[in-house]
């Protein structure tokens, strides 16, 4: 996504450490106008006294807790609120999430070019809202004035409803594309959706190998074509296995078994499915080799553990998952192999006696955490 000239945004950054508030500004400040406060009350002055786009805040902090900061803030829907947070704190995060008061929350230690992705995200959230706000008072101007002319318009108006109800239909087997059904119908009646934590998921990472050099030497056509038919294959298993997919990051695809509906084979079901991807893109690249077209390898990594799952965004909504389970699964992939599923001892221990592993020890890995990992052969 092309980066956008942010200068003319504000952001204010809440934290009762010094040293944290150097590191946000020093990060940042090339980006946004970086506002800083080294408590509630300091960040109060500087809302009443500044046009404030996005405010960022701990936690913990004395005094008041960050979600105790944003609940004394006055709702002012052209801002986006967000809270730096562990994992210790998930209760209070999920109630404020619920409640409106916080658009995400970002895991400490945060990283630089995450943070600016997600502000940059938030931005483009108060972008579209301002967008709204001037849509709606257009919509409005123009209804005052249709009004004047409904008793002279009747037949017209009729057609129009017939239109819109279609349109109405189409909206909501779209709202299916992009929700799990559960979810979706939730976000219908309610006009929202609660974030839940689910106890046991098992999330799935896979990913091309070597694909930003890869597509540096094909055309930008065959390229898309082809990795929308990879997709589109992955699509179809884990649709056949029960799996959810969460979403694609460029030529990462990124799904889950055990939500948003929970059960106790999600472990299976994930395992299955990788090996079905496995087999699937055997079958793609022997049609590849025989067309001349370029062929493609995957790595595959599963954890199986405690994951959030909810709705974000406002006008584009997108079911997404956080917490530890989905940054080990990440770094499974990553130290997997091409041509591998690599799972964690987690998810072995849910599968391995159904299914052939060879164990690889303990790996550490980018978090400097050292791994239990097994490759997934085969099913006995």
């Amino acid at each position: 996504m092309e980066s956008k000239d942010n200068h003319d945004f504000n952001i204010l950054y809440v934290d009762d450490e010094e040293n944290n508030l150097t590191s946000f500004r020093a990060a940042l400040r090339r980006y946004y106008n970086i506002y800083t406060a080294q408590s509630g009350a300091q960040g109060m002055e500087i809302i009443n006294n500044h046009d404030i786009h996005v405010i960022v805040t701990d936690q913990r902090m004395p005094g008041m807790t960050g979600v105790q900061f944003l609940q004394h803030i006055p709702d002012e829907p052209d801002n986006v609120r967000m809270i730096l947070t562990g994992f210790s704190d998930m209760e209070a995060i999920i109630e404020a999430i619920n409640t409106g008061k916080v658009y995400r929350y970002i895991t400490k230690p945060w990283d630089k070019d995450e943070l600016k992705i997600t502000i940059d995200n938030a931005l483009e959230a108060v972008r579209l809202r301002r967008d709204n706000k001037h849509l709606i008072s257009v919509l409005k101007e123009s209804n005052e004035n249709l009004e004047q002319k409904v008793k002279q318009r009747t037949i017209e108006i009729e057609k129009k409803s017939i239109l819109l109800e279609a349109e109405k239909e189409k909206s909501e087997k779209l709202l299916l594309n992009i929700l799990p059904e559960e979810i979706a119908e939730e976000l219908k009646r309610f006009g929202k959706s609660y974030a839940r934590k689910h106890e046991q998921v098992s999330v799935m990472f896979t990913d091309i190998k070597s694909f930003t050099s890869i597509s540096e030497t094909m055309m930008p056509d065959v390229l898309i074509t082809q990795l929308d038919e990879i997709f589109r294959g992955f699509d179809y298993i884990i649709e056949k296995h029960g799996m959810e997919k969460i979403k694609t990051i460029g030529d990462c695809y990124m799904c889950a078994a055990g939500l948003p509906t929970e059960r106790t084979d999600n472990a299976v079901l994930a395992v299955h499915a990788a090996l079905d991807f496995l087999e699937f893109m055997n079958g793609y690249n022997t049609t590849k080799k025989i067309q001349g077209l370029q062929e493609f390898e995957v790595r595959i990594g599963i954890h199986t553990g405690p994951v959030i799952a909810g709705v974000v965004g406002i006008t584009k909504f997108a079911y997404d998952i956080w917490g530890s389970t989905v940054n080990v699964a990440s770094q499974l992939e990553h130290h997997s192999m091409p041509g591998k599923i690599n799972i964690s001892h987690q998810t072995y221990s849910l599968i391995g006696d159904q299914f052939e592993c060879e164990s690889r020890g303990k790996i550490p890995t980018k978090s400097k955490e050292e791994i239990e990992m097994y490759f997934l052969k085969s099913k006995k």
